[in-house]
Order: C-alpha cells, then structure tokens, then sequence
C-alpha cells in the first residue's frame, strides 16, 4: 500500500504499548516487533511518523493505520500494522 505524506499523524519516537491501544498482548507484539523493525531500517537523520489514511477513503481502501520511515520529507518505507 502506497502511503501518502498527509496521512501522517505524528512523529513517533518510542515503540508502541500495548495498554495505548488496548490491544491483546499478541497483537500489542506483533505492532511493537513491526515498529522495532522499522526502526532498525531507519538511517541517520530520519523520522519515524505514525500514520492512518483519512476516514473519507476508508469506503475504497479499508481502514488502516502503521508507521513511516520519512527521509527529507519523502516517505521511504512503512509497515501497515492495523487493517480493518
């Protein structure tokens, strides 16, 4: 999936918890080992940014939410970790 920039929300600087998004713990692992991937991949001076695609395209693209690499303002690499 194709992440556009102003579906960012946030830049993240720590890994997810589980008790911030209520999750079950395997679910709260499975996120938290995606974002610590990421993280790795991430290079000197990147960003990391939390992500969600705007409810208006939900109808066409399903609901989903997960985390970017940005590097000079473009997005490199991302990982869905939600999908509804």
């Amino acid at each position: 999936m194709k992440i556009l920039p102003e579906w960012l929300t946030q830049r993240v600087e720590n890994a997810p918890i589980a008790t911030h998004r209520n999750l079950a713990p395997m679910a709260a692992l499975r996120i938290k080992m995606a974002w610590e991937k990421l993280k790795r991949d991430a290079g000197e001076g990147d960003e990391m940014w939390a992500f969600q695609n705007p409810s208006n395209t939900w109808k066409k693209l399903g609901k989903h939410s997960g985390y970017a690499i940005v590097r000079n303002g473009k997005i490199v690499q991302s990982v869905v970790v939600l999908s509804e």
